[in-house]
């Protein structure tokens, strides 16, 4: 029997050709080539199918792509690149981020598009395998939660490339690595449009919502459930090109009564209260004898000056507001005596401190939770002209921290005290980059940021820089 699990190092080698999938293309005209792919999968056994499982879920999360891509990356693409962080540490990738003058040879974003195909390769070698076995210790329900699992890991990479990248080659196959003349064929395949691969992700949450398993019955956060599904399900129509607000609410209230807050706001970054209740996704790492997290260490700690360094305007928003709690819970103030344009006080230095136990391993990642989905239903409500019903969540939320209860008289002002609960709320989870995109905020926020003693940062965002450039390797 052929090799089942292909070895990590076989995928390093072979990325530049995960884009040779043969395909099926979910587009009203054809924009990329359809390519038929004379192999077949091998009849597995029902162990081989959950190790397959087994296998896309660390590549979601683990070294191989998804640590740096779902964790350290989303931080750089969704913070660094908003009014959240400067770039920090001396890395040339991250800063021509931060500056916003990137190209398509930044190292940063090469990575990024390379460990999303390569997710995306793995989710596509699993998935015709777990589909042909026939062993009879795989029941049909199993075999259906386990295609539910995969299908949705690939959806949510395709979901952050979409709105990093925009148009992007749909890759829905396994690569065609057969003879040099398929090679050769299928690495040419054309970019779709961003509908295209926005209906490529439904019909994989789809699936994934009618097979996965329901909200609470695995005791670890980190396999999928429907919550995840239905979360993702509402991002993606807030985040299309024409939201569909009907569909964020529904999706958000198939969420929301399985979930609670947690009542004590640094109860989510203590390291002792994991698979929590309001923990939808959570990625969850166990330490250095398995899979450890060494993406805190990137933040916090003297010796280098470290990545991410939080914005002058993020700490104003912060003190602004006196949402103290927040504030200490995500940022620390040290004296390394690392100073900068930017904070030139040596002796009082924020640092990124929300993922705060670098030493063994074992900071998990919440990569979905229950307060983004209340804020997301939020904004459904305000766009539907129900200002009421928007305030009661977003003070809920506000409540756990201890903020008095905000009203407004408009949706505009209700909108901005949102978008506001969101970046304080959230902050360095990856959210603010998208949220500034999708509510058509992101130049006229970052074009108007300034530096500590209150001189203009001078970005000059221009829209083409809302997506990043196809890495030219």
């Amino acid at each position: 029997m052929k090799a089942l699990i292909i070895n990590k190092t076989i995928w390093g080698l072979a990325a530049i050709m995960f884009l040779s999938s043969c395909q099926k293309i979910l587009d009203t005209k054809p924009q990329t080539q359809i390519i038929t792919n004379p192999t077949s999968a091998a009849n597995i056994s029902a162990s081989q199918a959950e190790n397959l499982l087994a296998g896309v879920y660390d590549a979601e999360t683990g070294y191989s792509y998804g640590l740096e891509f779902n964790v350290l990356d989303r931080i750089t693409n969704g913070d660094v690149w908003s009014d959240n962080c400067y770039a920090g540490g001396d890395n040339a990738a991250n800063i021509t981020i931060d500056l916003f003058t990137y190209d398509a040879l930044n190292d940063n974003i090469r990575r990024d598009w390379a460990d999303a195909y390569g997710i995306i390769g793995n989710a596509n070698i699993a998935l015709p395998q777990v589909e042909a076995c026939t062993d009879a210790a795989l029941s049909a329900g199993r075999k259906a939660q386990i295609l539910g699992e995969i299908r949705f890991m690939r959806a949510f990479t395709y979901f952050d490339m979409v709105r990093l990248f925009g148009e992007l080659p749909i890759i829905l196959e396994p690569a065609d690595l057969s003879t040099s003349e398929t090679v050769i064929q299928s690495t040419f395949v054309p970019k779709s449009s961003v509908d295209s691969v926005y209906e490529a992700i439904l019909q994989d949450l789809w699936f994934a919502k009618d097979n996965v398993q329901d909200d609470n019955v695995p005791s670890s956060k980190m396999i999928v459930t429907k919550g995840a599904v239905n979360s993702i399900l509402a991002k993606v129509y807030a985040s299309k090109p024409n939201p569909n607000w009907d569909s964020v609410a529904y999706y958000c209230d198939r969420v929301i009564p399985n979930y609670s807050l947690v009542p004590d706001f640094t109860y989510l970054w203590d390291n002792n209260h994991k698979n929590n209740s309001e923990a939808i996704w959570e990625f969850n790492y166990i330490g250095w004898s398995k899979v450890g997290n060494w993406i805190p260490s990137q933040f916090i700690g003297s010796g280098w000056k470290k990545f991410s360094t939080p914005s002058n305007d993020l700490v104003n928003t912060f003190r602004a507001e006196g949402d103290s709690i927040r504030l200490h819970s995500s940022i620390s103030f040290v004296d390394y005596g690392w100073s900068d344009p930017y904070w030139k006080n040596t002796n009082y230095y924020p640092i990124l401190s929300k993922y705060n136990d670098p030493s063994d391993g074992t900071n998990d990642f919440y990569a979905i939770r229950l307060a983004d989905i209340l804020l997301l239903r939020a904004e459904a409500y305000n766009a539907k002209g129900d200002i009421s019903n928007a305030a009661k969540l977003v003070n809920e939320v506000r409540a756990r921290v201890k903020l008095s209860p905000v009203t407004a008289s408009s949706a505009d002002e209700m909108a901005s005290i949102i978008a506001k609960e969101r970046r304080l709320e959230l902050v360095f989870e990856g959210h603010r980059r998208f949220d500034l995109i999708r509510t058509g905020k992101a130049i006229e926020v970052m074009n108007a940021q300034k530096e500590g003693e209150g001189n203009n940062l001078n970005y000059n965002v221009q829209p083409y820089q809302l997506v990043y450039p196809v890495p030219q390797q």
